[in-house]
């Protein structure tokens, strides 16, 4: 037991500017587009309600999810856990 090591943890991606706005900026295009279709009346979109609620909210939360995890990724700082390797 006294030989183990822990298993090597996988490299973190290279926090790139570009690549950071550019996800922050697709989130928010989920988002506003998840709304759209959420509150588009029935001349903008012919489809039926239940269809445009459901896949307003399906963009939106996706939207969601993806600003919350670009968050962590690009602008949280590292926690001394994550630098622990």
């Amino acid at each position: 037991m006294e030989n183990y090591q822990r298993p090597a943890r996988p490299e973190l991606p290279k926090k790139s500017s570009a690549l950071k706005y550019a996800s922050m900026f697709m989130a928010l295009v989920y988002l506003a587009i998840g709304v759209y279709i959420f509150f588009s009346g029935p001349e903008q979109l012919r489809i039926s309600q239940n269809s445009k609620y459901i896949f307003g909210a399906m963009l939106f939360f996706y939207g969601l999810f993806r600003f919350v995890r670009s968050y962590q990724l690009y602008y949280k700082k590292p926690t001394r856990r994550d630098e622990e390797v």
